[in-house]
Formats: C-alpha cells, structure tokens, sequence
C-alpha cells in the first residue's frame, strides 16, 4: 500500500535521488551536492516544522516536500510552495518538481500526490493551486488535464543568477 506524507529530515538522500531522476530528465544539470543537500535540509526542517495557522492561512511564503512510500521506498515526490498573491489577494500553492520514479508510474502514484497538495492548499485557505510545465511535456500535460486542472497559456521567462557564495 502506497502512503502520502509530508518528507522528513530521514527522507533526505531518497528525496535527492528522486531530484536528480527529474533533472536528468529534463536535461538540466544537477547542482553541486553541497549546495543541493544544504538547501534540501532547510526545506525538510522546515517542511517538519509547519503547520496551518488557525485561521488556516500562512503568514507568508514556506516550502514543504510531499512523498510517496511503500515498504520503506519513496517512489515519488513533489515540492508545494505556499506564498501571498496579489493575484488572488490571499495564499497560493505552486506545485514543482513532481516526480515518480519510472517504474511506478501510471500507478495513481501522481495523483495522490496532486491529491494531498490540493488538502494541504486548502487547509491553508489557498485560492489556487498551480504548477508549470515544459511545453514539449505532453504526457504531463494529458495528466494534469485529466485531473481537473485548466491549461492557461503564458510564457515563462528566467534569468539565470550566480548562486551566492557558501
């Protein structure tokens, strides 16, 4: 039986390999392990030390990391993001780097994924949820349709920054 649960710190090393798997399938390269590992520790610290305030909304922007575990493995994961919109004029939920390891997939692995985003958003009195693709991800694309989610179309622009100094 597969279970959905917030990552923790003990999470850490399957967490990256799960990050690299998706990096290599986008073709983007993976940062430094210092680096990668530094930030993935402040994430599940974090991640295990929040929860809802009690009028359900955050008091600004915090990160936490969703998995996916049978027998002790983690077969997937995605990050969720909850900041302030202007947008919206209340809290959002970005969903990234969503990921199930090749061989569970099309197992309903990302779907309960997606499926406890949208309960942790909604605890958080969120007023969406959202996630970016790549343009050529068309099995991304039929996926997220066939859960509800609606297409909008936009261009994404990047500047690539140097990483500060550690």
């Amino acid at each position: 039986m597969v279970t959905f649960r917030l990552a923790n710190p003990a999470d850490r090393a399957a967490v990256m390999t799960l990050l690299e798997e998706i990096m290599q399938l986008h073709g983007v390269p993976v940062p430094p392990e210092e680096r990668l590992t530094s930030v993935l520790e402040a994430i599940l610290a974090e991640s295990a030390a929040q929860a809802p305030s009690p009028a359900g909304t955050p008091s600004g922007r915090h990160h936490s990391i969703l998995v996916a575990e049978q027998d002790g493995c983690l077969l997937g994961m995605c990050a969720v993001i909850f900041s302030l919109s202007t947008w919206s004029a209340a809290p959002v939920c970005e969903v990234q780097d969503l990921i199930v390891t090749r061989r569970h997939r099309r197992n309903e692995i990302g779907r309960g994924l997606i499926e406890m985003a949208e309960r942790l958003a909604r605890e958080h009195g969120c007023a969406r949820l959202f996630l970016l693709t790549e343009s050529w991800n068309l099995g991304a694309h039929a996926f997220y349709r066939s859960l509800g989610l609606t297409e909008k179309t936009c261009l994404y622009f990047e500047r690539a920054l140097e990483p500060p100094d550690s």
